[in-house]
């Protein structure tokens, strides 16, 4: 077993004490409720009225808080389920408000480092050329930082498998500096792959640094593993540490996938270091994922925002970043000079911190610009009044949305909860498929053969709100022909689910379904 080999033991030690903590407060509570017991009725009411009061107040301030609806309606239902224990886990778990560290930090290291304004006269150019992308472009380069880029090229890879090859081969190409920022690494063939490269190219003087999270990567590397990649030569940081604590800060992961090469190149996508993800492993059927390969302008979007994650690590506090060392003119020669611009290219990133959601403003702005088609892939579906409302509004202005998600899943409560949403979108018109070979990873929306986002925000609670995320905006671009090409030949594949099968998954789910509802910001 993982956990018996060396450095996985620490980890289970660690989620011995999470668990003790949980138990010790479970125990505390029901000796309380006992306590009472035995003091006599008027005890009792006494409790009942305090913890009523208490729950009135933490009621009224959950229901002012910025936070969406759903999340505010879950949290104010188990806040009266379990007198005194629902506030005590609201104050451990919900409290999302930015600490003023993460305020200094993100105006400290991560906004000055992040800016990277569009290539001259680009802004212009997208507005004259499509006015809504242009919209779109001009929010994500206020509340991103990184501005929209031509003299960029891209090319879209379907399945990561095909990609892998490629990877390596830039890798290998390296002469300055790589940059890794990913959420899942586990030791495999795909990583060991990487890793070899990674190991020769330190020795050879090339700057490697990693960032990976700490929670993403728990069962998959040992806990001390980035002291051991240190040793290697490529420098590496924990992202927001694993701590025993009941403590909401555990939620903000960094669910990012970057990876870029002396400034110029770059591939993202929905793919982590794992060799699900080049289905070198079938853990749920055929694994279909996507990755990106972007080279010239654009990619200092991506640079930038991971600098300005690793200055703003703990470990890295304070170190210097000279960001024209790591532009993405500086190194364009040995590889010919820019690229002749294909379209516009916009790399965003989204924090949890600034009470901004990027990424689902990007997703609502492509739904309501959408007048012929929106075609949608994503792994999970959990989506508040807002987003629903969007996606059945396109439809009945007879927008043809269509939405791809797994049909074999990776986590069966979650991917039962997405089935529930189902039902209205089917009824308004919207055509939901489930990919029947395995599960798809994607995160994509495809808009009127025009634009485009490829990235890792999924549509779910956690990705729009509580972690760190990444994803390319495209206009024009000519890999959106090839989202699109890919996205009918996948729904070939696919099972469209009728009207007739989901009420039948509803007569049989449909409390199990109004259990997940309430629990559905927490999956």
């Amino acid at each position: 077993m993982k956990f018996f080999r060396p450095g996985y033991w620490q980890k289970l030690i660690l989620g011995l004490v999470l668990a003790i903590q949980f138990l010790t407060v479970s125990a505390l509570l029901i000796w309380l409720y006992e306590s009472l017991a035995e003091n006599g009725p008027w005890a009792v009411l006494i409790f009942i009225g305090v913890a009523f009061i208490v729950d009135i107040f933490l009621a009224v301030y959950i229901f002012s808080t910025p936070s969406p609806d759903v999340y505010k309606l879950s949290w104010m239902f188990l806040v009266f389920l379990i007198p005194i224990g629902g506030a005590l886990i609201y104050i451990f778990f919900a409290n999302k408000q930015t600490s003023r560290s993460q305020r200094e930090k993100l105006k400290k290291y991560r906004k000055p480092i992040e800016k990277f304004p569009s290539t001259d006269g680009s802004q212009q150019r997208l507005s004259e050329v499509c006015p809504t992308a242009a919209s779109i472009s001009a929010y994500l380069a206020e509340k991103s930082g990184g501005g929209v880029h031509e003299k960029t090229s891209t090319q879209y890879f379907p399945i990561v498998d095909d990609a892998f090859p490629v990877i390596l081969e830039e890798l290998r190409k390296a002469k300055h500096f790589i940059f890794l920022e990913f959420f899942i690494v586990a030791q495999g063939k795909m990583w060991d792959s990487m890793l070899e490269i990674l190991k020769e190219k330190a020795a050879e003087g090339v700057d490697v640094r990693f960032i990976y999270d700490d929670v993403g990567s728990l069962t998959t590397v040992p806990i001390h593993y980035a002291e051991t990649l240190t040793n290697m030569g490529i420098k590496t940081v924990r992202y927001n540490k694993f701590r025993p604590l009941l403590d909401i800060r555990m939620n903000n992961r960094d669910h990012r996938k970057i990876l870029v090469i002396d400034g110029h190149t770059c591939f993202s996508g929905g793919f982590n270091l794992a060799d699900e993800y080049i289905n070198a492993i079938v853990r749920f059927g055929h694994w279909k994922d996507n990755a990106i390969l972007i080279r010239g302008a654009a990619v200092g979007n991506f640079t930038y925002m991971f600098l300005a994650a690793w200055a703003s690590t703990k470990e890295k506090e304070g170190e210097l970043i000279e960001k024209k060392l790591y532009a993405p003119g500086r190194y364009i020669d040995e590889i010919g000079g820019f690229p002749k611009s294909d379209g516009f290219v916009q790399p965003y990133g989204d924090l949890p911190f600034d009470n901004e959601a990027v990424g689902e403003r990007v997703y609502l702005d492509l739904i309501n610009a959408a007048s012929r088609y929106i075609y949608i892939t994503t792994p999970y579906l959990i989506i508040d009044k807002e987003v629903e409302n969007a996606l059945i509004h396109a439809a009945h202005r007879g927008v043809d949305v269509r939405m791809l998600l797994p049909h074999i899943p990776d986590k069966k409560a979650v991917f039962t909860m997405a089935r529930s949403f189902y039902g209205p979108l089917i009824q308004a018109g919207v055509h939901m498929y489930e990919y029947t070979p395995g599960f798809v990873h994607e995160k994509t929306f495809i808009c009127d053969d025009k634009m485009a986002t490829v990235g890792t925000i999924n549509l779910d609670y956690r990705s729009l709100y509580l972690h760190l995320e990444c994803g390319t905006f495209l206009c024009n671009a000519s890999c959106i022909k090839t989202m699109y090409d890919d996205y009918v030949e996948t729904l070939r594949v696919s099972r469209e689910v009728t009207l007739e099968q989901w009420k039948r998954w509803r007569q049989r789910q449909y409390w199990y379904w109004a259990v997940l509802r309430i629990v559905g910001p927490f999956l």
